[in-house]
């Protein structure tokens, strides 16, 4: 275990770094900059180590190129590798609040995740804890997870290239990635276990490995879908960049709190073949092999699944649900599900299963008798709803009832009867592909969980090919 204490601490060492770095900004005091921005933020909780501090008496740090409510991501360097090659690394930096059960939990499931079969096309398309290790400051331990690098999340590369669009031209391409990230998926649920789409209202939540912010859980969607650096080339000339662009920060007393860098500019053309997505932060995933059915809310609101809003329990189905909502989400730029009538009005679970009944058709009575063979279950602990109330069962958290004693709908008047799935297809799927992609969304987009196709069957669906 190291000691972390003052300004530049002895257990980090400085590194002789040359040419002389340019001086940072100065940011002013009283506006708050990423982490400060999280409820519940106290600066002591966080490490506030510098570029150039030596983590573990392995790791030389580089830039802060992410953060959350609970911790920062540092991009380090660790030494050189065979034939000089540099190896850089993500290091997900805890709050000393982020308790060594939580972090440990997380480790765990890193290493569970990494020990399935090798021979499965998905188990390299996993971002998972490489190395730990544990960091002392004045205020108490902070764990320390080691990653892999990623360069953009999956919307921030589909800006880069395509400015925000997927056209015809490039669909083939998403196509391939798609096929990925369905292998992964596979490796997921059928090798491991594991549903990526655990996010619990009352647990932590937790930071990405590549970009500012995400307080919405570890829920399957594009902020976690991470793209590989296409050239290690990429971070030399970021790491470069520093010197001369180095991170504005806030100098508060002892602490310092530095401006994320982590944009790592645009792509080298050339070498865009070898970028490949992973599914990643994993610190809230749920093994789906246990005998209790799983009941509290998950997922972001435009994502909730139907068995999520009627509480009949959710299970690796979820996953696909949200997969296809990711997909839809991708390659239309928009999302398909609102949950409201206009951007100003708070998210409604009834009207998101309005907008689902003009989608997806009536709900299946199966369902309907599955919600009240269940109506008696509670979650526990209880939870906060986005109303603040604490609530142990989906009718409460979400404002239920839905449907009265015979099965009809409540809320008729939310139905948005004009809406079509054929109508609203993305700009990218050309007329003689649409029934095709149209079959392919609806294999995932189903009302009942059991009738949604694995990861393993949907690899292997027409669409990919046409």
């Amino acid at each position: 275990m190291h000691r972390f204490s003052g300004r530049i601490p002895m257990l980090l060492r400085r590194q002789p770094s040359t040419p002389r770095p340019a001086v940072p900004i100065a940011l002013p005091l009283h506006i708050p900059i990423d982490e400060e921005k999280t409820p519940g933020y106290k600066r002591e909780n966080f490490l506030h180590p510098n570029p150039g501090d030596l983590l573990d008496g392995r790791y030389s740090l580089k830039a802060k190129i992410g953060w959350g409510s609970s911790s920062t991501v540092w991009l380090a360097e660790k030494g050189r590798g065979w034939f000089g090659r540099q190896k850089y690394f993500a290091i997900k930096i805890g709050t000393n609040g982020y308790s060594e059960g939580e972090a440990m939990k997380e480790l765990a499931m890193s290493k569970h995740l990494a020990s399935g079969d090798n021979e499965h096309r998905g188990h390299s398309l996993l971002v998972t804890a490489l190395d730990h290790f544990t960091v002392e400051s004045r205020n108490g331990p902070h764990i320390c997870l080691v990653f892999e690098p990623m360069r953009d999340p999956l919307w921030l590369y589909r800006r880069r290239l395509a400015a925000g669009k997927i056209t015809a031209t490039i669909l083939p391409l998403i196509k391939v990635y798609i096929r990925a990230m369905l292998y992964a998926l596979d490796y997921l649920h059928s090798d491991r276990h594991v549903i990526h789409t655990g996010n619990s209202p009352f647990l932590t939540s937790s930071v990405a490995l590549h970009t500012s912010s995400d307080l919405d859980g570890t829920d399957l969607k594009l902020d976690n879908i991470l793209m590989s650096f296409e050239h290690t080339s990429v971070i030399d000339c970021f790491v470069q960049c520093q010197l001369a662009n180095p991170m504005p920060r806030k100098v508060i007393g002892d602490d310092i709190v530095y401006l994320c860098h982590n944009d790592f500019g645009d792509f080298q053309q050339e070498h865009l073949k070898y970028m490949v997505p992973k599914i990643a932060d994993f610190g809230l995933a749920q093994r789906g092999d246990g005998a209790e059915p799983l009941l509290h809310p998950i997922q972001p609101n435009h994502c909730h699944a139907p068995e999520v809003m009627l509480g009949t329990g959710w299970s690796y189905s979820a996953d696909i649900w949200n997969f296809g909502i990711m997909l839809w989400d991708l390659l239309a730029g928009r999302e398909l599900f609102l949950g409201r009538q206009t951007d100003k009005q708070d998210y409604s679970a009834a009207q998101h299963l309005a907008e689902m009944v003009a989608l997806l058709g009536p709900v299946p009575e199966a369902l309907l008798q599955r919600q009240r063979d269940m109506a008696h279950w509670r979650w526990a602990p209880a939870a906060l709803n986005p109303k603040g109330i604490l609530c142990n069962n989906a009718a409460d958290y979400f404002g239920g009832p839905f449907f009265d004693n015979d099965g009809k709908f409540m809320h008729d008047s939310l139905i948005p009867f004009h809406r079509q799935l054929g109508k609203e297809l993305p700009d990218c799927i050309l007329l003689e592909d649409a029934d095709r992609f149209l079959r392919f969304i609806k294999r995932m987009l189903c009302w009942l969980p059991e009738d949604r196709a694995t990861a393993k069957a949907l690899v292997q669906d027409p669409w990919h090919l046409s």
